[in-house]
């Protein structure tokens, strides 16, 4: 029995490990068959690791552009026959319509109108996020252009409206030579009409101020993607993005395009690049750091990680608006998902610009260091587009997606109802504060300042000088209010007396002494630096030297009760005892005489000449 009963149990074994072998052999069979059936194309700069993605999942690629049975299709917009896509069987990266954005005249046109036709909670425009730009195929928009361009001291940047890596893009200056863009189209009287000398061309404001990491130029790209449009869905990653350097010194009127341009592909041809390849890019994890240690400890408002929480806020809000703007002039089947990217500026107001959408984004090229991130990117990118794939074929909701690792989904068609109040509110400016207000802690000043309203943010800090009453030149910092406009009427501060603690009869014997000793001060400038004002003048060129020339003029001040206010730091008072009466007529007493008194006994009135290099100098007559 016993026998038995271990025999029958080795049996039962036996065929329960033979009929699971023979299940994993069917598993196996029926997925080599399957994946047997997938088929890939990749043409574009990404099929190298396209196919190294897919090749390892046990995908066959082919090489024939025209092949009609594949599943997935990597290549360019105009490589695609659309009559042969097969809805719901098929995928491909291009969405038609997609050049309303990836497009920059479209992307103008199309953020410019839905804005245009929005407002916010309080009822104002929504804040713009794209550059002022003129399509200079629109006759009225080079007319506008130009008439712009002579009024304003502005520079602005010319840009092809569908290219990439930077080619034909150049920036324009007030002193460039604009007849290498234009042309006399004809003359009608008096006025000339010009026309561009290349379609499809563009005028964008340049943003003369952006924000420089130690002196060079930086942007910012990051990745979005499409992953379904049936309905749109939209994912953000945020781990990708690369943030790229000049590899020159950022000077607005500089004429090398390396130094506007970050584009590796322009930075690349540098001098430099061959040993400072690492210097052109960074990771966003690298500026968050950056951030944190060379930014914040100047701006107190500024929080903690403002780079992967305030910023990456901005350009997702951004993102969404793109994608709300453009959504009804795409052609939306199920199949269709692209990968894009999207090129940020950051101004010194820290202020978030958009400058253009890209449909065939590079990721890293050029730098050891960003090429990291290059392969994570689109292997998480082909496992959201199969899962959303997988998922539609067989009938089931998208949502949630379970293989996100740094996407994150920041746009559902079907539940967009409250972020878009949110979206419209935001503000992609900070204005921070580059220094803290530093107020006068002299107290005891004998002059008074002003302080202006400036309302240009080129000139952050303005810097006057004050004379105090020990000779001592120092600086008076003001910060300017970058939200008012300039304002006439003048902040003054009053004038405060100092206190000497002088004795009444010393003050007697010197009024006595008046009539026998005086010297007398009658000059048309130092009676105006009796009231003295010093107002900043930010465009004086000579403001400090002749505040120079006057710290040696020691003035006491006049009080509205005509008394008298003597400095003991700067005039020593001489003292008379009664036994020594007779050496009062070997004595000078300097002193002011406040208006002119006939009077014979006194001693003539001196006068300040010019020396020959501007100084004054001063003649004294003593009896």
């Amino acid at each position: 029995m016993g026998n038995g009963n271990i025999t029958g149990t080795k049996n039962d074994q036996k065929q329960k490990s033979t009929r699971s072998n023979s299940k994993q052999l069917a598993e196996l069979f029926h997925r080599k068959k399957s994946i047997d059936n997938l088929i890939f194309y990749a043409c574009t700069d990404k099929a190298r690791v396209i196919t190294e993605i897919l090749e390892e999942r046990g995908w066959s690629r082919t090489k024939d552009h025209s092949v009609t049975d594949f599943t997935i299709k990597w290549c360019l917009e105009h490589q695609v026959d659309w009559q042969q896509f097969q809805e719901g069987k098929q995928l491909i990266n291009n969405i038609p319509g997609q050049i309303a954005f990836a497009d920059k005249v479209n992307l103008w046109y199309t953020i410019r109108d839905y804005l245009n036709t929005r407002r916010n909670l309080v009822g104002n425009n929504i804040q713009t996020f794209l550059p002022i730009t003129f399509v200079l195929d629109n006759e009225d928009e080079v007319a506008e252009f130009l008439r712009i361009y002579k009024k304003q001291n502005k520079t602005w940047i010319y840009k092809p409206r569908y290219s990439y890596a930077g080619q034909g893009i150049h920036v324009i200056s007030v002193n460039s030579d604009l007849e290498t863009v234009f042309k006399v189209k004809h003359i009608v009287g008096n006025r000339i009409q010009y026309e561009p000398k290349m379609p499809g061309h563009l005028m964008q404001e340049y943003i003369s101020r952006p924000l420089l990491i130690k002196g060079h130029k930086f942007d910012i790209r990051v990745h979005w993607l499409v992953a379904w449009t049936k309905p749109l869905l939209v994912f953000y990653n945020h781990h990708a993005s690369v943030i790229r350097l000049s590899l020159n010194l950022y000077r607005e009127f500089d004429f090398d395009r390396a130094t506007h341009l970050t584009n590796f592909s322009i930075q690349e041809n540098h001098q430099r690049y061959a040993f400072s390849q690492e210097a052109t890019g960074m990771t966003m994890q690298q500026l968050n750091q950056y951030f944190n240690q060379c930014f914040r400890p100047f701006h107190p408002k500024m929080p903690q990680d403002w780079i992967i929480t305030i910023m990456q806020d901005r350009m997702q809000t951004i993102i969404r608006q793109v994608i709300r703007a453009s959504k009804n002039k795409l052609e939306r089947i199920a199949g269709h998902f692209g990968l894009f990217g999207c090129d940020f500026l950051l101004d010194e107001n820290f202020r978030l610009w958009l400058l253009e959408v890209n449909d065939n984004p590079g990721v890293g090229w050029g730098n050891t260091q960003l090429n990291t991130t290059t392969k994570p990117l689109f292997e998480e990118t082909l496992n959201i587009v199969l899962d959303c794939f997988e998922k539609y074929k067989h009938r089931r909701p998208l949502l949630p997606v379970e293989c996100l690792k740094n996407y994150q989904l920041i746009y559902d068609e079907n539940n967009d109802a409250e972020t878009i109040l949110r979206d419209d509110n935001q503000i992609f400016s900070e204005r921070m504060q580059i220094r803290h207000s530093i107020r006068d802690s002299t107290t005891d000043s004998s002059l008074t300042h002003t302080t202006p309203r400036i309302k240009s943010s080129r000139i952050p800090t303005t810097t006057a000088t004050i004379i105090t009453r020990g000779e001592v030149i120092l600086p008076l910092t003001s910060e300017t209010n970058l939200n008012k406009n300039i304002n006439s009427r003048e902040r003054t501060e009053p004038m405060k007396p100092i206190d000497n603690n002088i004795d009444r009869e010393r003050l007697i014997k010197i009024k006595e002494l008046k009539a026998k000793y005086t010297f007398r001060i009658r000059t048309r400038s130092l009676d105006k630096l009796n009231n003295i004002t010093i107002k900043q003048s930010i465009t004086s060129a000579n403001r400090f030297h002749t505040i120079q020339r006057k710290k040696y003029l020691n003035l006491k001040p006049n009080n509205s009760n005509k008394k008298r206010n003597i400095q003991t730091n700067n005039i020593t008072i001489p003292t008379f005892p009664e036994e020594e009466e007779d050496k009062k007529e070997n004595v000078i007493v300097i002193e002011e005489v406040e208006s002119e008194q006939p009077n014979d006994s006194i001693t003539p009135s001196t006068n300040i000449e010019q020396n020959g290099n501007g100084n004054s100098a001063t003649i004294c007559a003593v009896h």
